[in-house]
C-alpha cells in the first residue's frame, strides 16, 4: 500500500523534486495535497499526473479561479492547514522561511509524519516541540542534504564515540570575495549559488552563511547533539554533505552527488532506502575526479555563523528564534535593495542581542507574539 503524501510548497525546488521521486516510486507513494505559492502554471502542470490528489491550496484567494482542478481548493494559511485533514502518512514541509512552522507543529501533533526542509520550522518550535519529540525519527525526518547525510551517519555509530559532528558549507556566491567586498555585496551578486539551484531567501542566507547557523541550530534539535560537538566545514565541490570525528581519531563521511533528490528519497522512505540510481543514474556517486578540500569557515567575513556558534553554547533559544526571523526581515530589504549584506549583518545581530535570553515561549500563541515583536523590531533598525 502507497504512503500517501502531502507537499507544502510543491511548486518550490524541494517540491519539485519530491514530485519527480513520487511519479519514479508511484507503487510507494501518492501525493494526496499539495499547496503552491505564485507560480500557478506550474501547479496546473502537474495536477493531471496525479489521479490521487483531492485538494489544492495558494497563497492568495485571487489565486484559487486560476486553478485547474476539479478537487478542492483552499487559500492562505488557514487553507494549507486544512491540508493536514487528508490524513496523510507524511507530509513533505518545504515552504520558505517562517511560513510552515505552525503547519508543521501541528502535523507532529496530529501524529503524522513530517519530511523537514524548513529550518526554520524547527527553529522556531524546536523549544515547544521538545527535543524528545524532534529527535524522534517517527515524527520529523529531515530532507536538508546535511541533516539527510548526519541522520544515516549517527544511525550507524555510537554516541559515545562522536568527538565531532561536521555539516559542511558551499560557501555561497560570495566565498571568493573579500569580507570588505562582501559586506556591500548585492542581491544579483548574492544570487549567483555556484552549485545550488534554489529559492532567494536560502540562497542568500547561503551568500551569508546564515543557513549554516539555522542548520547547525537544526542539527542540535533533530538529533539532541551536544552544541560543543556541532562544527562546520567549507567544502567548495559539496561531495561531502556530512561527516563524524571519533575520538581515536578516525572519521567517516557520507557523500552524493549535489542534488536533492537523494535526501527527499531518503525521508520520504525511512528507515528503508529506496533504488534511486536504478530510476535516475546521474544520482550514482563516483569518486575520480572530485576534489574533497574541506577548510574551517571565516568568523570574521561570516560573523552570524559566529554568532550562531555562541547562540548555540549558551541554548539561547530565544535568541535562535530572533535570528531566524530577523534574518527575513533583513533579506526582504535585501531584495528590495534597501541594503547591503553589512545591514543583513547588522539587522540580525542587533536582533539577536535585544532578544538574547529571554524566557523562551510556551505556546503557539506565545510564540507568534514573540514573531510579530521581533518583525517590529527588526523592521524599524536604521541602517
Amino acid at each position: 500500500m502507497s504512503d500517501k503524501i502531502v507537499i507544502f510548497g510543491v511548486t518550490g525546488s524541494i517540491g519539485t523534486n519530491t514530485e519527480r521521486l513520487v511519479r519514479a516510486f508511484s507503487d510507494k507513494f501518492e501525493i494526496t495535497g499539495c499547496s503552491a505559492g505564485k507560480n500557478i502554471a506550474l501547479l496546473n502542470e502537474m495536477i493531471p499526473r496525479h489521479r490521487s490528489l483531492k485538494a489544492v491550496a495558494v497563497m492568495d484567494e485571487e489565486d484559487k479561479n486560476s486553478v485547474v482542478f476539479d478537487g478542492k481548493i483552499y487559500s492562505g494559511e488557514d487553507g494549507m492547514m486544512r491540508l493536514l485533514d487528508l490524513n496523510p502518512d507524511k507530509i513533505v514541509m518545504a515552504l520558505p522561511g517562517k511560513s510552515g512552522w505552525k503547519i508543521t507543529a501541528e502535523a507532529v501533533k496530529r501524529g503524522i509524519k513530517v519530511c523537514l526542509a524548513n529550518k526554520e520550522s524547527l527553529v522556531i518550535s524546536g523549544f515547544y516541540l521538545g527535543s524528545s519529540v524532534t529527535s524522534d525519527r517517527s515524527k520529523i525526518i529531515p530532507i536538508d542534504s546535511e541533516h539527510a547525510a548526519l541522520m544515516q551517519l549517527l544511525e550507524h555509530s555510537r554516541r559515545n564515540d562522536i568527538a565531532k559532528v561536521y555539516i559542511t558549507a558551499s560557501g555561497g556566491a560570495l566565498r571568493d570575495m573579500s569580507a570588505a567586498e562582501m559586506e556591500n555585496a548585492d542581491a544579483a551578486a548574492a544570487l549567483n549559488h555556484p552549485v545550488w539551484s534554489m529559492g532567494q531567501k536560502v540562497t542568500i542566507d547561503s551568500a551569508t552563511m546564515l543557513n549554516k547557523g539555522l542548520e547547525l541550530f537544526e542539527a542540535f534539535w533533530l538529533f539532541d547533539l551536544d552544541p560543543e560537538k556541532l562544527d562546520v566545514l567549507v567544502h567548495p565541490s559539496v561531495n561531502t554533505h556530512a561527516a563524524l570525528l571519533f575520538k581515536d581519531g578516525s572519521s567517516v563521511a557520507q557523500n552524493a552527488v549535489g542534488n536533492m533528490l537523494v535526501p527527499i528519497a531518503a525521508a520520504l522512505s525511512y528507515p528503508d532506502m529506496l533504488p534511486v540510481v536504478e530510476k535516475f543514474p546521474e544520482m550514482d556517486f563516483e569518486y575520480c575526479g572530485k576534489n574533497m578540500t574541506f577548510q574551517k569557515p571565516d568568523l570574521v567575513k561570516y560573523p552570524l555563523l559566529k554568532t550562531a556558534f555562541e547562540l548555540l553554547k549558551n541554548r539561547d533559544y530565544s535568541g535562535m528564534v530572533a535570528y531566524a526571523i530577523s534574518d527575513e526581515t533583513a533579506v526582504s530589504k535585501f531584495l528590495k535593495g534597501e541594503i547591503r549584506v553589512k545591514g543583513i549583518h547588522s539587522i540580525v545581530q542587533a536582533s539577536t542581542e535585544r532578544f538574547s535570553c529571554q524566557k523562551a515561549p510556551q505556546s503557539i500563541e506565545e510564540i507568534s507574539e514573540f514573531i510579530k515583536e521581533i518583525e517590529e523590531f527588526a523592521i524599524n533598525i536604521k541602517i
